[in-house]
């Protein structure tokens, strides 16, 4: 069964088509908003989506992208398929809705269901390692229309790295009207003035509390943490020829760059990607790289005031330190700022929820096109270089970070910080790091970009170093991810010890607020941190610290949590 959305009036034709819902809307703005808003959601698409279309034959031209409500069919179709590719939609216009063309749409919407109702059978199907015989082999034609329909990661690779400038220009046009006629903090599911002071109070702690807060939230913590570096590039760079976004283009853009994450991964998903974000972001007010979150009021009214002298109780805040002796305040200008950020943000777009190993395991043909080395980093990379920013926010890719240094580009901070959260390469970092607390002969643009490497690794693995209740959280959904990986290499294998109903999909509590909640519920959660600490966490935060002692807070939580662990294990 389908969900079905419909620009037409009410018509027994729809009636014929199997679905679980029908939805009519006036305007198509309001269906895109709808479709925006399905973000806040805490698990993937399950289902296929139909969009019923009314036919307007305007002109094709690009001069004619007036509105969205006049669009011509080819616009209509082409900004549907480029920015809601990830919720299986199938668009059919109002002159196609004949008998044979609902017969063969009902018979897509079975054989697509097949696919994705299991989890498992989604994974399989993103990464290419699913039944070839139902999707992912170009070759066989009659098989194109699920191809088109399952964003699977060939197929995003394929779509955005092959798209002409032609095309490009046109979606950003489309972008653009989007950004001019949807209003984007009126989709936020609470906007209310005091709840948006209180998300900025909690983006300010280490104790960030990223599984108390929804996804619509999270939008929000971004927008502060990414308008708050923004206005220090306008004070600071105004001669950039960086295209500075307004309000409701940093919004809208934050909504598209979530809508390219899998929430129903346990970890991989947007939550993390914004966890990520705010441990830079509070890496880089601690190192004078940002300036100290102040009481100033902005006359954006999206800014809320946020206090000298919180009333929370966080392990460590953000305005709680004194400024080092040993400190620089040259490790990173605004601008390298801002594109640390960024590519904290989009580091693990369109993640499948799998491992580099399980990729590289399955011969996954995106494995194959990396030839097995940081696959899922230079996927997610080129996906949020080709696919998002080079629509939302063109202009930054090409910017230089230093007005006087016509070399070091945002978009080369983006992809090496991107690369360099490949556990594979965990070992690498650590000479480079202990090179660069030796030598300082190290090339100037090598030195940014290895700080931002260094940086967003520490973020990327901060689970363990933030308080222990919030780090238990993130144990015990990794913990449901790798469960995931285990179960779906059971499948692959036939392994007869498994027990799967492909006609349910897999469900998950929510994630206890009480520590002693997730520890009752995950008896063994001790021997994975323990090991992760040991192994790559401990040694990392240690070295950074003696290269940037504002950080030392990280090893003495650790140090703590370490503690704790061990005294499980006994």
């Amino acid at each position: 069964m389908a969900e079905v959305l419909s620009l037409i009036p009410s018509s027994p034709k729809l009636d014929q088509i199997n679905h679980e819902s029908l939805v009519h809307f006036t305007l198509f703005k309001d269906l895109l908003s709808y479709l925006f808003k399905k973000g806040n959601s805490e698990t993937d698409s399950n289902h296929p989506i139909v969009i019923i279309l009314a036919n307007i034959k305007s002109n094709d031209d690009e001069d004619t992208l007036s509105s969205l409500q006049t669009l011509s069919d080819h616009h209509k179709q082409l900004l549907l398929k480029y920015f809601f590719n990830h919720l299986n939609i199938i668009i059919i216009f109002e002159s196609d809705l004949t008998p044979s063309t609902i017969t063969h749409l009902n018979d897509l919407i079975h054989n697509i269901k097949l696919i994705i109702t299991n989890r498992i059978s989604r994974i399989q199907t993103w990464t290419g390692t699913g039944n070839i015989e139902l999707v992912g082999d170009n070759y066989i034609e009659e098989k194109q229309e699920i191809n088109g329909i399952i964003s699977t990661m060939s197929l995003i690779l394929t779509n955005n790295i092959n798209k002409s400038f032609v095309t490009s220009e046109l979606i950003i046009k489309l972008n653009h009207l989007i950004m001019k006629e949807i209003n984007f903090k009126n989709l936020l599911i609470n906007n209310d003035p005091q709840h948006l002071i209180k998300l900025s109070e909690s983006v300010r702690n280490w104790s960030f509390p990223a599984h108390e807060l929804s996804n619509d939230d999270l939008i929000y913590c971004v927008f502060i943490m990414l308008k708050y570096a923004l206005i220090q590039v306008g004070k600071n760079h105004s001669q950039s020829s960086l295209y500075i976004l307004n309000n409701n283009e940093l919004l809208g853009f934050v909504f598209m760059v979530r809508d390219t994450y899998k929430n129903g991964n346990p970890f991989h998903n947007f939550r993390h990607a914004v966890d990520v974000l705010q441990a830079c972001f509070h890496f880089l007010i601690r190192l004078d790289c940002l300036p100290q979150f102040s009481s100033q009021t902005y006359q954006d009214e999206l800014i809320p005031i946020i206090p000298k002298n919180p009333t929370s109780t966080s392990t460590v805040s953000s305005n709680d330190k004194e400024p080092s002796p040993l400190h620089s305040p040259n490790h990173l200008n605004h601008l390298q700022t801002l594109g640390l950020l960024i590519a904290a943000l989009g580091h693990d777009v369109g993640h499948p929820g799998v491992t580099n190993a399980f990729m590289i395991k399955s011969l996954a043909p995106t494995s194959l096109l990396y030839n097995e080395r940081s696959v899922l980093e230079s996927f997610h990379s080129s996906v949020f270089i080709n696919k998002i920013l080079s629509i939302n926010w063109p202009s930054l890719l090409n910017v230089f970070t230093e007005s006087e240094k016509q070399e070091l580009t945002l978009r080369e901070i983006i992809i090496s910080s991107i690369l360099a959260t490949d556990m594979a390469e965990h070992f690498e970092y650590i000479e480079r790091l202990k090179n660069l607390k030796y030598n300082d002969f190290i090339k100037h643009n090598n030195r940014v970009k290895l700080i931002c490497s260094l940086l967003i690794k520490c973020a990327d693995i901060s689970n363990v170093t933030r308080p222990l209740r919030v780090s238990s959280q993130w144990a015990m959904v990794l913990a449901r991810e790798f469960d995931e990986v285990n179960i779906l290499e059971k499948k692959i294998h036939h392994d007869e010890s498994l027990n799967l109903d492909l006609s349910q999909d897999l469900t998950y509590t929510k994630v206890p607020i009480d520590l002693q909640d997730i520890l009752v519920q995950n008896p063994q959660l001790h021997k994975g941190q323990i090991f992760f600490i040991n192994t790559f966490a401990e040694n990392l935060f240690n070295n950074i610290s003696e290269l940037l002692p504002e950080l030392k807070y990280t090893c003495d939580i650790i140090k703590e949590n370490k503690e704790f662990w061990l005294n499980r294990n006994t």
